[in-house]
């Protein structure tokens, strides 16, 4: 569960409970992240797909067939057969990093993952 979150672009930051901070990118472009995702387990596909077909062939390939997690990334066929996918990173800094520069959040290189992503969520979310 989030004590409090943010959403900037296509980045979605999350405070937990537990006061450990996780970023998720949901991306726009779901058929390149569809591409990025495949590429990571060699999967061949056809470029004359749809998003629709990529993520359904994804999710029968490498999971359940409505779901699938490749890497880092989590592709979901929603109710309406539209697909969408996010990606959560193994650097959580790094990613606040990429964040707060795009959107000029000044930080300090000595915050702690923890501080860095709660001060990052409070300046997004005024």
């Amino acid at each position: 569960m989030a004590k409090k979150s943010a959403i900037s672009g296509e980045y979605l930051i999350q405070v937990e409970d537990n006061g450990s901070i996780v970023v998720y990118r949901i991306f726009d472009n779901v058929k390149a992240s569809l591409r990025e995702a495949a590429e990571t387990k060699g999967f061949a596909y056809d470029e004359k797909w749809n998003t629709r077909q990529f993520g359904k062939n994804l999710c029968k390939e490498y999971g359940d067939g409505v779901s699938a997690t490749i890497g880092n990334y989590v592709i979901r066929v929603k109710a309406d057969g539209g697909i969408e996918t996010y990606r959560t990173y193994d650097n959580t800094k790094a990613a606040l990093r990429e964040i707060a520069d795009k959107t000029g959040f000044v930080y300090d290189d000595n915050w702690t993952t923890r501080q860095f992503g709660s001060k990052l969520v409070d300046a997004l979310d005024k």
